[in-house]
């Protein structure tokens, strides 16, 4: 029984298999760490698709991880709720994945996104105060709508200087 023995490990060394048992464990420690890498994924970072406002409105209002992807006329919004609320808080990613019309300067927006802070229970969209928002889309919508009230002055001071002179 030993001569058999010593003969297999003699024929496995002789075949590069002398570390076997090594690369096996090594390979099922690396197996072991992907898969909780991906659980991990799935537990803290993944948010289940939604299809209607009505779904989302109901998830905002719970704080659970959802996303939604908002079609408008004018462009393509996700919406993403991140759970972990703090207190009666939540905080909803909302990123700009596609302008559909607009402007040159409106085209740069694609793919910024900001963070913004809803009560629980909440039923309006985040966006309507955008004052509880923060982020690189957040400003740059600012400064777009700040651009075109300038314009607008600029374009109009005859007529807003006549109904001043009115008043």
């Amino acid at each position: 029984m030993r001569f058999r023995k010593r003969g297999i490990n003699d024929l496995l060394a002789g075949q590069g298999y002398n570390h076997l048992q090594k690369r096996v464990g090594i390979a099922l420690i690396i197996l072991i760490v992907a898969l909780i890498t991906y659980s991990s994924w799935f537990l803290f970072f993944y948010a289940k698709p939604v299809d209607s406002s009505q779904e989302f409105v109901d998830a905002m209002s719970n704080c659970r991880d959802v996303s939604w992807v908002k079609e408008d006329a004018q462009a393509s919004w996700l919406y993403k709720i991140k759970g972990g609320s703090k207190g009666d808080t939540c905080e909803v990613e909302i990123r700009l994945l596609q302008m559909k019309e607009g402007t040159i300067e409106a085209d740069k927006l694609q793919g910024t996104k900001m963070i913004c802070t809803v009560q629980k229970g909440e039923t309006q969209f985040p966006e309507k105060d955008i004052s509880k928002c923060t982020g690189v889309l957040k400003e740059e919508l600012q400064d777009i709508i700040i651009q075109r009230m300038h314009n607008y002055l600029l374009q109009n001071v005859g007529e807003i200087k006549e109904e001043f002179q009115q008043v």
